[in-house]
């Protein structure tokens, strides 16, 4: 067992890029266990777990960009997510101080309405977590941690602020309604603000702060680039670069619903989007694995917009718009070539 003293020398080492891959892994594997060792946590300035979380994120976006490429299996991809935020996840909680927090994390095509302890009120969508007090009654503030995606429609309360940490965003607000998505898989992550006011910021990046109005939302994109285009790079890790943008968004006038809302009508809007993207979206909807087998068929582009309908029908239309074969391989489990 490492002392205090020598695992604030490896995390010395892990922050100026300098430790090897055992230290890395001692590292990483303490803040996964770190309910255990909360003395040192006390220890550690505010400026020290911020450059901390900044640096296990990177190296979480780093290693689920090696394995979106190297796979189409989307239900792995998740899994491989889950399991790489732990360490994240776990930074996050520490600031959460209440002693009895509630975790719920559901499966994919689950989705469930929650009221907090405040009366704000969640509907959590699927293959996503969330984990907040049971209480907010001896905390100045109401905080809360979130892993995917989930509509807030937070009780206004100036005295405590209403705050939101996932793994690319932190939210701040006091009384308002919007949209967050931070699934760790995918590119992009963005809070949509529909009434209110909201302050957000990057992750690790508290000196740069946005204020959204209605009807916009906050975009974190993290750029691919090629590894052809790439520089040598010498031993250390190189962050994938990170795009931050203010933009507008519409809602509709029907129904008052929005693109990044329609997921709470059980509607999909797909726009010029890949096979291997909508076999995600698809996932997360009804709870099944889809696996694409042909890299060709993985890039076809379609857009279509479903409601209410069932998975058999939505893969028949596209069948009709660029053809590929389906094969179901077991229960919830559909192969496509």
């Amino acid at each position: 067992m490492q002392s205090n003293q020598e695992l604030e020398k490896l995390i010395d080492k892990y922050l100026k890029g300098e430790a090897n891959s055992d230290e890395i892994d001692i590292v990483e594997r303490f803040f996964d266990s770190f309910s255990s060792r909360p003395n040192l946590l006390n220890t550690l300035n505010d400026e020290v777990r911020e450059a901390l979380k900044t640096r296990i994120h990177t190296r979480i976006m780093d290693r689920l960009a090696v394995k979106k490429k190297r796979t189409f299996s989307f239900s792995q991809i998740a899994a491989a997510a889950a399991v790489l935020c732990i360490a994240l996840a776990s930074l996050y909680l520490y600031k959460i101080k209440s002693p009895n927090n509630q975790e719920i994390t559901l499966l994919n095509g689950q989705q469930r309405q929650i009221v907090l302890d405040d009366g704000t009120k969640i509907t959590l969508n699927a293959s996503s977590k969330i984990i907040y007090p049971t209480s907010f009654k001896d905390s100045s503030t109401r905080e809360v941690t979130l892993i995917g995606e989930a509509f807030f429609d937070v009780k206004k309360d100036p005295s405590k602020p209403f705050l939101i940490h996932t793994p690319r965003m932190e939210i701040s607000v006091l009384g308002t309604a919007f949209n967050v998505r931070d699934y760790t898989e995918e590119n992009n992550a963005e809070t949509a603000l529909v009434r209110g006011k909201v302050s957000i910021w990057k992750t690790g990046a508290n000196d740069q702060k946005f204020i959204l109005k209605p009807k916009e939302k906050f975009v974190i994109t993290r750029v691919n680039e090629s590894e052809e285009k790439s520089p040598p790079t010498t031993a250390k890790t190189v962050s994938t670069p990170i795009v931050v943008a203010i933009q507008p968004f519409s809602v509709s006038e029907k129904d008052g619903s929005a693109l990044e809302t329609e997921w709470l009508l059980n509607r999909m809007t797909i726009q010029d989007e890949r096979l291997l993207d909508i076999a995600l979206k698809l996932e997360r909807m009804y709870g099944v694995e889809i696996k694409i087998t042909n890299k060709s068929i993985a890039s076809q582009r379609y857009s279509a917009t479903f409601e209410n309908e069932q998975l058999e029908n939505i893969l028949k239309a596209l069948q009709t718009v660029n053809y590929f074969q389906i094969k179901k391989t077991g229960k919830n489990q559909l192969q496509l070539f």
